[in-house]
């Protein structure tokens, strides 16, 4: 067993983690500075460590793969925009547009569930067409596109409409994800099947991590920014601390005490709430605009996966499900 190369990834992601969860509100500080570089540290070593190891728990040879390399770079990017996606489009509905927790939970489920029947269509038609690779360009752009298309959303679009997108992002996601666990399968032989399928796994959450922490950033940074705009406009800046959390966008019983201690204090604070969901909304678009790139960024990558043929047993396709 190498304990060694376990612990260094253990505490290699475990640092990333807690500097993804710690950076859109702390910043590039001390401690989120000293976390990353901890895990850049700790994964260094882990590099040197397992091209030395006898038994590696990583074995590096699966990187140079040309068959297999490009689908953990693809696993990287769909978690990038998979997470930004789940995480903000929620936050774009209630914060953003002021939808309630019902009417936004009802948008963003068939996101959620079209993951699932999306995988299921393309099960019943991968190993039916002539290029199964076509089924990671669909799906990556159909994620870019419910991506960009969500980006341009605003409070009175309707909801048939916000449904479209996310059936569109969700069937995408569906289309990727089960696909590069098969390819990857069927690429590396019996041999290394469990670890090339966790190295997928664990690649896109990575790439969620990732993408947590520089959408999460830029949302927050550019969130903030507007409302220190506004409330400098409206000679308010002593409410910054209060207004600079997105949530007060959400609680509306946090934004009831917001508004009668504004009313009180001379100021418009209808207008000043109004003015910071413009500023969500308008930060959020830029994150998902990010989310999309990294979506098109995998159609372009998805052309080094090699052609693969899936192999049919019988009558049943010779998958795993993701």
């Amino acid at each position: 067993m190498d304990w060694l190369g376990a612990l260094l990834i253990g505490v290699g992601l475990g640092c990333m983690q807690m500097s993804v969860e710690l950076l859109p509100q702390r910043g590039a500080d001390w401690l989120t500075a000293g976390l990353l570089a901890m895990a850049v540290a700790a994964l260094a070593g882990l590099w040197q460590w397992e091209r030395r190891c006898a038994n590696p728990i990583l074995p590096l040879d699966m990187f140079r793969n040309p068959g297999v390399a490009p689908l953990f770079q693809l696993a990287v990017l769909v978690g990038f925009a998979m997470f930004a996606l789940l995480i903000y489009a929620p936050l774009l509905l209630q914060g953003g547009f002021g939808y309630s927790p019902r009417d936004a939970g009802l948008l963003v489920t068939p996101l959620v569930v079209c993951i699932t029947v999306g995988s299921i269509v393309n099960g019943r038609i991968i190993t039916r067409i002539r290029h199964p690779n076509a089924m990671l360009f669909a799906g990556f752009g159909m994620l870019a596109a419910g991506c960009l298309a969500l980006s341009q959303a605003t409070r009175s679009m309707s909801h048939p409409l916000l449904l479209a997108i996310m059936l569109v992002a969700g069937f995408g996601l569906g289309f990727i994800m089960p696909n590069l666990t098969v390819f990857a399968q069927q690429t590396v032989g019996r041999e290394h099947l469990g670890i090339a399928t966790a190295m997928l796994q664990s690649l896109r959450m990575i790439g969620g991590m990732v993408g947590t922490a520089v959408v999460g950033t830029m949302v927050t940074r550019s969130y903030t920014a507007g409302v220190e705009q506004s409330l400098a406009t409206a000679n308010a800046l002593g409410w910054l601390s209060r207004m600079a959390d997105p949530q007060v966008l959400i609680d509306k019983t946090v934004q009831a005490g917001l508004l009668t201690e504004l009313q009180q204090a001379g100021h418009n604070g209808a207008l000043l709430l109004e003015q910071a969901r413009v500023s969500l909304v308008m930060a959020i678009h830029l994150g998902l605009v990010i989310a999309a790139v990294a979506a098109l960024v995998g159609i372009w990558r998805a052309r080094r996966v090699p052609p693969v043929k899936l192999v049919r047993a019988g009558q049943q396709p010779a998958m795993a499900a993701d």
